[in-house]
């Protein structure tokens, strides 16, 4: 073996046949470009029919460019192999378990793919069939799709589809069908979820397509910021605990001294067409696309775990996609009363796969340097820009799936077609006498979208039974991009009554129209709509930039937020904790993300961490599993996962005495634990001049437990007597309760507004008589 090749690949290789070594070896070293970008293969070439074999308790769809298994009894993946990479032996090597996969490293695509639920408990009571739905022989080889239905009667619940999902569905059918047309580089996959009258009430829990894929993929990517080399499986698995199972120290490997935290890997649905994993060594992606966001739970700022590992000590990589999502504070809602009826076609999402033709190869210095800075590595950029081609491939699959969607081979199922579907267009003006005058009217990142009208259901600890867009699942949402001259079209809507949303960047809270009817074939054309943005009064200052997320405060952007750990690394980045001077500070730099109690106890530091207060990764001190075995799931947290209050302090001037009411108006991205959630204790307590003006307890999203700058956006307003404040210098003071690090806010928007028409309490203040 060559000196300079890096110890943490010989590991992650020990268990590859001293031939497939060679050829891994061979895949690095050997005739790749050294520079450049890194082309796709060409798969336009391969032009082979859609077959499809009967195997009796599977069938095999195969297109000369992808071969799946499908069970006749669930309707899941039980193998995907991507061809052009695969020899003949290694086809015939068969499919591996969920646990592990075997075969060397040009053993191609292998996986198991199970949707949450599966059909195949409806064979106890004779409601299992399966079909060939579109017959490959019949169409010259152009398509091919295999069905597995399940009818229960309402007489037996569904089978978790999945290790570790709930225990059934009751009192609901489930289709599953897979799809592979010619030339396509992957396999389509889809759930038709459908309740008769005849049924019982049913409610459907958490709710996904699941994919687990070789352990030789070892470069995630979710977005431009997820976007990088992951640790060994057996780094993760075997790491110390800290607070979860879904996040652990890593002893060993490129990031050891770090803690890999599985939520790290979470997106907005609605901004991620294209997620998956790829490899450094056989240079091959695989790539979860939803061609459409129509059926998915929670519309355009719902944000789900993508991407991660098992939970066992050496696990596979998992892609994840979320149609009914419980994570982030919205557990959106599928229930269906008795006597409905109801279906849902959730997808058709496409499994894409891709490799790369040629690639750029990392020198020796590179691969040196990187094993040189395992704790906090230098990847080679030549991996990168190889992830980044094979990604940047993807994202334009993506495009491509979602300029034909609908899909015209759907049928037989309640999915309209094109021409079946209407179209819905507008603008948004601008309307916000009471802003700065130098704010602008143009609206940014505009998103528009149509979602069925609020709903009655159970509150689910969110102070509020209705159901709005943000928590419904049962229903499809329509959402589009819009100009930031508020122009916007919304597109392929299926026929129905909705509510309007919109939101945009710079804009506090949304803007909503009722009864919007969508007719088949036809456009809506709604004209000019004025949108005039809630305001109690004048604005006196304000901090930040409303846009729904933490992005532009300090730590807040997407090279750091998700990142694990702020909650302790503040008391390192602000030991006084933070004063802010309005017309002075600048929120980039002087105002951080996130408020949590304040670390009293350190211990959780690297000592050899040249920068534990910012640098990436190897600044947290390694654990033994002796002392935390892995049963304990708080582990090192116990011991430095606490704090005090922390006391942020805003001042500001006033030239002269005011009156009426005063309205502090605080826009979060999230919250959470201690008194935040519903509990009775805790909150967040506001002050002016010393004076407490409230308490208040958001809603709980675990924004700060799974490092996210974007949980449920949620508006809290402290309204007080404006004879608090005084001529000359003031101070607000914003607390947070001692307790767990991961309590706390997460910050979007803050502002103080002034109307001096009406007394705190809401009574008018009389007009001075002239």
């Amino acid at each position: 073996m060559n000196s300079w090749l890096p110890r943490e690949l010989s590991r992650r290789l020990h268990s590859i046949s001293l031939a497939a070594f060679a050829l891994a070896v061979f895949g690095i070293l050997g005739s790749g470009c050294a520079s450049g970008p890194a082309p796709v293969f060409n798969k336009s070439a391969v032009s082979a029919p859609v077959t499809i074999t009967d195997n009796g308790d599977s069938w095999t769809l195969d297109n000369g460019i992808v071969r799946a298994t499908v069970a006749k009894r669930s309707g899941q993946l039980s193998s995907l192999i991507y061809l052009p990479k695969a020899t003949e032996a290694d086809m015939a090597a068969g499919v591996g378990r969920r646990g592990g996969f075997g075969g060397g490293p040009n053993a191609g695509l292998r996986g198991i793919g199970n949707w949450e639920e599966d059909p195949s408990a409806a064979d106890s009571v004779g409601g299992l069939t399966q079909s060939v739905t579109i017959d490959p022989a019949k169409n010259g080889g152009e398509r091919g799709e295999v069905s597995v239905k399940g009818v229960t009667g309402g007489q037996v619940a569904l089978s978790p589809g999945s290790p570790g999902s709930p225990n059934g569905t009751p009192n609901i059918d489930l289709e599953i069908r897979c799809t592979l047309g010619r030339g396509e580089s992957g396999i389509y996959t889809y759930a038709i979820f459908s309740h008769p009258a005849a049924y019982g009430p049913a409610s459907i829990g958490e709710s996904r397509f699941i994919l687990v894929v070789n352990r030789e993929f070892d470069w995630i990517t979710v977005d431009a910021d997820r976007n990088m080399l992951e640790c060994a499986p057996t780094d993760w698995g075997t790491g110390v605990v800290v607070h979860a199972k879904e996040q652990r120290i890593m002893s060993e490997g490129y990031y050891k001294n770090s803690v890999e935290h599985k939520y790290s890997y979470s997106g907005v649905q609605y901004k991620t067409p294209a997620y998956g994993w790829s490899s450094t060594k056989n240079h091959l992606g695989i790539w979860f696309i939803n061609p459409t966001t129509e059926f998915l739970s929670g519309g355009a700022s719902k944000q789900e775990l993508d991407c991660h590992f098992g939970d066992n000590a050496n696990p596979a990589p998992i892609l994840l996609d979320y149609w009914r999502g419980t994570h982030y504070g919205r557990n959106t809602v599928c229930s269906i009363a008795e006597g409905e009826e109801w279906s849902k076609v959730v997808g058709p999402i496409f499994v894409y796969v891709n490799a790369l033709d040629s690639f750029q190869t990392p020198s020796p210095a590179a691969l040196d340097t990187l094993n040189a800075t395992a704790g906090n590595p230098t990847v080679p950029a030549a991996w990168k820009n190889n992830a980044m081609a094979l990604w940047q491939d993807a994202l334009n699959q993506a495009k491509m799936e979602k300029a034909k969607w609908p899909y015209d081979w759907v049928n037989g199922v309640d999915y309209p077609h094109k021409n079946e579907r209407g179209t819905v267009k507008g603008q948004l003006v601008l309307n916000d006498p009471l802003a700065p005058k130098s704010a602008s009217t143009k609206l940014p990142h505009l998103t528009v979208g149509l979602a069925h009208p609020d709903y009655p259901g159970s509150s689910f600890g969110y102070g509020s039974s209705v159901v709005d867009w943000t928590r419904d699942a049962k229903f499809y949402e329509f959402w589009n991009d819009g100009n930031d001259d508020g122009k916007f079209t919304i597109t392929q809507v299926r026929p129905g009554a909705y509510t309007l949303h919109a939101f945009a960047d710079g804009v506090l809270g949304e803007f909503a129209r009722a009864n919007i009817t969508v007719e088949a074939g036809k456009t809506l054309d709604l004209g000019k709509i004025e949108w005039k943005p809630v305001r109690y009064g004048v604005q006196l200052w304000d901090i930040g930039y409303p846009n729904r997320d933490a992005s532009e405060f300090f730590k807040g952007d997407g090279a750091n937020y998700w990142l694990w750990g702020w909650n302790l690394r503040y008391a390192l980045l602000y030991p006084h904790d933070l004063t802010y001077t309005i017309g002075k500070s600048d929120y980039h730099k002087d105002w951080f993300f996130e408020e949590v109690p304040h670390a009293t106890d350190l211990s959780f530091v690297n000592p050899a961490a040249k920068d534990p207060a910012s640098q990436r990764f190897g600044w947290v001190k390694a654990e033994s599993l002796d002392d935390y075995p892995q049963t304990d799931t708080r582990g090192p947290w116990a011991v430095y996962g606490y704090g005090r209050a922390t006391t942020w302090t805003i001042k500001f001037n006033l030239d002269k005495k005011v009156q009426g009411a005063a309205i502090f108006r605080m826009a979060l991205a999230g919250a959470d634990g201690g008194g935040f959630g519903g509990n009775t204790s805790g909150g967040l307590n506001v002050a002016v001049n010393g004076q407490d003006i409230g308490r208040r307890q958001p809603m709980g999203t675990n924004a700060i437990r799974y490092n996210t700058t974007r949980g449920v956006w949620q508006e809290i307003d402290y309204t007080f007597d404006a004879a608090l404040l005084k001529p000359g210098e003031n101070q607000m003071t914003l607390t947070v309760p001692g307790g767990d690090l991961e309590s706390g806010v997460v910050y979007d928007y803050l502002r103080l507004e002034l109307s001096q028409n009406y007394q705190a309490d809401g009574t008018p203040i009389a007009s001075p008589k002239s």
